[in-house]
């Protein structure tokens, strides 16, 4: 992505968040949400591009009509062919000989064609590329200028302040007391390991919270000291703590580099106006909080400290925080005795301005060309002429060539060279009449009656089943969400409830009835009005009952269950455990009692099991993945099915196998 693309991106889009800001902040009253937005105005100026947005620029593509006339006859006369004339390939080649005139095609004669080609081609796009050269070279020194000036200069401001602190500052203990008993006050916002320090200076200075992001000092001009009463201090020392606690330090040296790369930019220096308004605000209700006091107490306190900074002319040097006389005073002291300041701002305004800021803070706009044609004449570029040879023909008798004819067999079929299935799944739900497909490679759709289908892919869809009693869907996803779906309307209903991990299937009873499995081992029985957990069961509890040789080892493990079936008259519900990921790793099948899921029996089954249902009249079977049918009583295969319907199978109870013709009944079956 070019450099002045992301940077015009980044302008726009932290513009359109500065707006938002303004709004947010009008009057004063929301400073805590106006200051987040303002420190996302300044990172959005700095940050790389998340997801881009295509934005289409209109272009106009040159599309030439066809030749006149004249230049028909003058590409005739070209192609004629000379034996007077050198070839292209000589003219170009040696710049010494000249081409003679030619009357019939109209070109002067030329001292080099190379020279002729430039002058033709590019006559003016040479100077133009490189006067834009010139021009990109010379912003970038402008820039390159500004920028160290500007990092110079801090860092040099830096640097002495910070010696002048060594040399001239005492340190003052019983007001570090002070701070840390605020900050004791304060403990779910401060988590640092130490407390600012407390520095009292002989030198005319504002009154301050300075240093670097891990080592922070709150310095006070030792003549101000000495003026101030023990409640003045205290509430001096409540607003520099509140700028610790706020982290404004940090947001100092973000916005000193960001003011460095963009100082350019007056957006930046409205930025640093309006985050000193806000976070003076926010400070000045933080400090009337700790202080526990009336505002009116902590405003007399803030006069003069802002009547000292006046008279003696002091500001502060970059990289700190203080008690500032703004240009907004005014209405710092209004929201004080007003209490009109919102520390706690409506969940509309913060989660609206957080969510839209977010998908601007995000979004990185990236143009691309849109061409509309537009008919342009051509140029009368005079071609160079080349000579043409005329290729000798071979004459061929017919009758010395025979040709025979001969017809190739056709290609072998079977299924080494058959085409694989796309479509996995396709069957229909009974009362909605809504038909489900998925190809592979796709993503599923729900074809509605008269309406457009509804597209999902594997994430949002893991498992699905029908309300027989309303023809609403149950869907599961892979975040463990268990969802009601109306398929006619094409929303969610209600969200019936969230598994630990995602769902791997779903099963619909023939009263209504509600299961959902995950790939934790669990499988729950839903109320369908409220979401309540009706009963549940675990497979880790019943692994260790299972006599098998492994049963201690995968007891320690999370074992999943791959699909759950509900059988034909309500009573039983089958839970097949084991992960099909795991080839050869043993799998459990589970008869649970369906109203309070405990287990009534298991059967240790083939590895390549994908499903185990109950159709009739076959009784319970095993369909493995390769699509072999086993009566689960005998153990004998009794049919098979497709290999690409297997996978619908364990999707949605259904995809059913009852009308396959493959399938044969077998002598006995498991009632």
């Amino acid at each position: 992505m070019p450099a002045a693309e992301l940077i015009i991106g980044n302008l726009l889009l932290a513009s359109l968040i500065g707006v938002l800001a303004m709004i947010v902040g009008r009057g004063g009253r929301r400073a805590g949400l106006a200051h987040a937005l303002w420190v996302m105005f300044f990172v959005k100026l700095i940050t790389p591009p998340l997801i881009p947005l295509p934005l289409p620029i209109p272009s106009i593509a040159h599309v030439f009509p066809a030749a006149s006339d004249d230049s028909s006859a003058l590409v005739a006369a070209t192609d004629q062919p000379s034996t007077d004339q050198p070839s292209t390939t000589t003219a170009i080649a040696s710049s010494s000989h000249q081409q003679p005139a030619d009357p019939a095609i109209g070109i002067e004669p030329i001292d080099d064609a190379a020279t002729v080609l430039s002058s033709q081609f590019f006559p003016a796009g040479n100077a133009a590329m490189r006067l834009r050269d010139a021009g990109v070279y010379f912003l970038l020194a402008v820039w390159l200028a500004g920028f160290g000036c500007l990092v110079v200069q801090g860092l040099l401001r830096l640097i002495r302040f910070r010696r002048l602190l060594t040399e001239c500052g005492t340190d003052d203990p019983e007001a570090a007391k002070i701070v840390s008993a605020f900050l004791q006050q304060n403990r779910s916002a401060f988590s640092s390991r130490r407390a600012p320090r407390v520095v009292r200076l002989s030198v005319r200075v504002s009154p301050m919270l300075f240093g670097f992001a891990f080592k922070p000092i709150i310095v006070c001009p030792q003549q101000l000291w000495e003026a101030l009463s023990d409640d003045d201090r205290r509430a001096f020392l409540a607003h520099e703590t509140a700028h610790f606690l706020r982290r404004d330090h940090w947001v100092r040296w973000l916005e000193w580099f960001v003011s460095a790369v963009y100082w350019w930019f007056p957006g930046v220096y409205v930025g640093q106006k309006q985050l000193e308004r806000h976070e003076e605000a926010c400070c000045d209700a933080w400090a009337v909080k700790m202080l526990a006091t009336k505002p009116r107490r902590y405003a007399e306190a803030l006069l003069r400290v802002v009547d000292f900074i006046s008279d003696h002319e002091v500001g502060l040097p970059s990289l700190a925080s203080g008690m500032q006389p703004t240009e907004t005073l005014e209405e710092r002291l209004r929201l004080l005795m007003q209490n009109e300041l919102e520390t706690s701002p409506s969940r509309l305004h913060s989660w609206g301005s957080s969510l839209a800021c977010a998908a601007l803070w995000m979004v990185h706009p990236e143009a691309y060309r849109m061409e509309f044609p537009t008919l342009n004449p051509p140029q009368q570029i005079a071609s160079i002429p080349t000579s043409k040879t005329e290729m000798p023909t071979l004459a061929l008798d017919p009758q010395d060539v025979e040709f025979a004819e001969v017809s190739l067999p056709q290609p072998p079929t079977g299924f080494w060279n058959a085409s694989p299935e796309s479509r996995w799944a396709n069957f229909s739900f009974l009362v909605s009449g809504c038909k489900l497909t998925a190809s592979a490679g796709k993503r599923m759709l729900i074809e509605r009656p008269d309406q457009p289908a509804i597209e999902f892919d594997s994430n949002n869809l893991t498992a699905i089943a029908e309300i027989p009693s309303s023809g609403r869907v149950v869907i599961g996803d892979s975040k463990g969400n268990v969802r009601l779906w109306d398929l006619i309307d094409g929303m969610p209903v209600s969200l019936l409830g969230r598994h630990p991990a995602g769902v791997s299937s779903l099963a619909v009873g023939p009263e209504g009835s509600v299961f959902s499995a995950d790939s934790l081992g669990r499988v729950v029985r839903w109320e369908l009005q409220s979401g309540r957990t009706l009963a549940s069961w675990n497979v880790a509890d019943a692994i260790a009952g299972i006599s098998q040789p492994n049963a201690a080892e995968n007891a320690a493990t999370k074992v999943t269950v791959q699909s759950i079936r509900v059988s034909n008259d309500g009573r039983w519900v089958a839970a097949l455990c084991g992960d099909w990921r795991q080839p050869g790793a043993p799998k459990v099948v589970h008869f649970l009692d369906s109203q309070t899921l405990l287990r009534q029996a298991s059967q240790q089954i083939d590895s390549d099991v994908a499903i185990v249902l109950q159709t009739e009249p076959y009784g319970w079977c095993c369909v493995s993945w390769n699509g072999v049918v086993d009566s689960i009583e005998t153990r004998q295969p009794i049919g098979n099915v497709a290999k690409h319907l297997v996978s619908a199978l364990v999707l949605s109870q259904h995809a059913t196998i009852d009308d396959k013709p493959t399938l044969k009944p077998a002598a006995e079956n498991l009632e």
